[in-house]
């Protein structure tokens, strides 16, 4: 199963994680690693993860590879504003686009995790 954390980080933790990935690397530590996503706040994180953008990832993980045009019919939205959402998670990372121009969700589980003592 594959699987994308998303959360807070500050750019300290970032570096700190990146050194740790390097080290595993150097040391020889193929093995997959679970997915992260973070962001720097979390009036970014729930900006960017809206609930039309929870929407439509889980209307295209359970079409598969759609192309916009039928992911917006299906979500029965106009398609400039499906189109600026997919390109948002893409920039992100929560979808991918084939060399056809289809997009796909590869995560199987995307867990949010939020911190109450973050500030929103």
């Amino acid at each position: 199963m594959s699987e994308v954390r998303i959360h807070v980080s500050n750019m300290d933790a970032f570096f700190n994680d990146a050194a740790r990935a390097a080290a595993r690397i150097d040391a020889g530590n193929l093995d997959a690693q679970q997915g992260e996503i973070a962001f720097e706040s979390m009036d970014l994180l729930l900006k960017v993860l809206t609930a039309n953008r929870w929407r439509l990832l889980r209307a295209l993980k359970a079409a598969g590879a759609s192309s916009i045009r039928q992911l917006a019919h299906s979500l029965k939205r106009d398609y400039r504003g499906v189109h600026a959402d997919v390109i948002a998670l893409i920039e992100i990372g929560l979808i991918e686009k084939d060399e056809d121009g289809r997009i796909t969700v590869p995560w199987d589980r995307i867990t949010a995790e939020m911190a109450i003592t973050e500030a929103a």
